[in-house]
């Protein structure tokens, strides 16, 4: 791996720049300090022991802040990289994290999230979250649930909690909470959601302790515009709920490593947390606002269940299984919890194995998810009937990330086998797959902007390799497998004799003579180290690392993006 920073990569469309580049420990130290960075959960996080100092990025492309965000530090604390303060707070920070969740911490470091900002409710779109058709009373979480809450009366597929929902309560911006230790506004928060910055894109991370809010400028100049400050947990997940995006709400939900979830609105400085004081501690790995609700969203533990939670609701009760004993370890497990109190969270509860869930992307059409484990097992579900309808399997090891395409009819997924799958969902097949990666993958998402080409797919995919690669897909280019086609379809029937055993939902894996081999367009080291988060915006892609550094950067500016809108 060259040891030159990295400041471009060139793409069939172009050359990509870096236009921006910070460290999530800069974001704490420049512009809001809080508690130093002395504890296990910073230092796995971060991938660094307790006396290692970050590096400093280059002062080329480096993100510019305001004054208003130094001015943000009052109150706060630096950090305190001294060997006996970060052994001592080690030692008592690993006691009080439960050792099944503690690789969470070191494998689920920064997330990134982008968005833009928009001045207005987001609409209804067909085809985006919702169905054609008007849903209809029936089994599963569907019938039990929604049918309830009034959501299945006129003609609209959207979920309930799409206009009228009340905000949380609780405005705070210092806490004597044992959880919460302080919410940070910026004084010029008004000015950049409603006044001059309409056209800037906005980015959140967590990090130790922390999760931050910072605004970008057209031209990569930023500014921090909120934080929000744990006393002693670490957030793993996060998600933006698109639907209910506004000049005066922006809903976040977080998961924790002890398990907490907690629903966050920047602009106004509420929270609430939703499963206080529960019992339940599983960490919560991944988390997914459902398309098209203001209120409901998904999230997956490290005891693989999968909850639906209602944001509206207070308490919190965890619902007993009808085989609560019993470890489940067959690929098609799917218990579906019945005894749900109506008043508590969560609204659904379901058992899919033992492992942890480690990834969820819904459906564009809203009406299945697809869900990887660390089992090795990828499941597709129609969550609002609570059918298992597929699972596919890894070509070994756990699912890290899996993605849909934008019409729906492949999901991708990468994984500890260092491949990138792609499996036909109307075929119920695998298709491809990727070989290009050194090392885990660890995020993979489609180009927004898509292939001149309307029958290719382009997407990207980033991994511990600390490499970025592009991949373009069609069915046309790809070269035959040397299996006969009625050797690959005996397979796919699960006929007997297979590992995992005969299944009508799980198809079993294929050796590699019977799959085709994909190789990326590009490879290319944008990151010292391994690269763990990935997003896409119209004219950006955000990355970042296991040592907390985040870079920006911008498309080609040769690319048309008239022909893509």
């Amino acid at each position: 791996m060259s040891s030159l920073p990295c400041t471009h990569f060139d793409t069939p469309e172009g050359r990509w720049i870096l236009a921006s580049e910070f460290t999530t420990e800069d974001a704490a130290n420049q512009f809001m300090p809080h508690i130093g960075r002395d504890s296990a959960a910073d230092d796995l996080c971060l991938g660094a022991s307790g006396t290692e100092t970050q590096p400093t990025p280059p002062a080329t492309g480096g993100i510019k802040f305001s004054a208003a965000s130094s001015a943000m530090a009052s109150g706060g604390m630096m950090f305190d990289t001294s060997p006996q303060v970060s052994s001592r707070a080690t030692s008592a920070v690993t006691a009080s994290i439960p050792k099944s969740n503690l690789h969470m911490l070191a494998n689920r470091p920064t997330q990134v999230s982008i968005f833009r900002a928009i001045g207005t409710e987001p609409s209804v779109v067909e085809g985006e979250g919702t169905s054609n058709s008007s849903p209809v009373a029936g089994k599963g979480f569907r019938g039990r649930y929604l049918s309830k809450t009034g959501a299945l009366s006129g003609s609209s597929g959207a979920l309930p909690g799409l206009v009228g929902q009340a905000h949380s309560k609780g405005i705070v911006t210092k806490s004597t909470s044992a959880f919460v230790g302080r919410i940070v506004t910026n004084e010029n928060l008004a000015r950049w959601i409603v006044g001059d910055n309409q056209h800037s894109t906005y980015l959140l991370f967590n990090a130790p302790r922390c999760m931050t809010w910072i605004g970008l400028q057209p031209e990569c100049s930023g500014e921090a515009l909120a934080r929000f400050d744990l006393v002693s947990n670490t957030p793993l997940c996060h998600d933006i709920n698109g639907w209910t995006r506004a000049e005066n709400r922006l809903d976040l939900v977080m998961g924790f490593v002890h398990g907490n979830i907690v629903w966050y609105d920047p602009i106004s400085g509420k929270y609430a947390r939703l499963n206080k004081n529960s019992g339940y501690t599983p960490a919560i790995v991944c988390t997914r606002w459902i398309p098209g609700s203001a209120s409901l969203f998904m999230v997956g533990t490290a005891d693989g269940c999968v909850m639906i939670m209602d944001r509206g609701k207070d308490d919190f009760c965890v619902p007993p299984l009808a085989h609560s004993n019993r470890r489940v370890a067959a690929m098609d497990a799917f218990e579906v919890a019945a005894s749900l109190k109506p008043r508590c969270n969560p609204v659904a509860f379901w058992r899919l194995g033992n492992r942890p869930i480690t990834c969820m992307a819904f459906s564009p059409d809203g009406q299945r998810v697809a869900i990887g484990s660390e089992d090795g097992g990828l499941r597709i579900v129609d969550y609002l009937n609570e059918i298992l309808e597929d699972v596919y399997l890894s070509y070994f090891g756990g699912f890290t990330c899996c993605t849909w395409s934008d019409d729906g009819k492949y999901v991708v997924a990468g994984g500890k086998d260092d491949l990138i799958t792609i499996w036909s969902v109307y075929d119920q097949c695998v298709v491809a797959r990727c070989q290009g990666h050194e090392s885990w993958v660890r995020d993979v998402a489609f180009d927004p902007m898509g292939h001149e080409d309307e029958s290719t797919y382009r997407f990207m995919s980033v991994g511990d390799d600390a490499k970025l690669l592009v991949w373009d897909f069609s069915l046309a280019a790809l070269h035959r497998p040397r299996a006969h086609r009625a050797e690959v379809d005996s397979h796919l029937r699960g006929c007997p004799g297979v590992e995992d055993g005969p299944s009508d939902v799980v198809h079993p894996r294929l050796p590699g003579a019977a799959v085709a081999v994909l190789q990326p367009l590009m490879a290319v080291a944008i990151h010292d180290s391994a690269i763990c988060s990935m997003q896409f915006s119209q004219d950006l892609l955000v990355t970042a690392c296991r040592r907390g550094i985040i870079k920006v950067w911008k498309r080609p500016a040769t690319f048309d993006l008239s022909s893509y809108i």
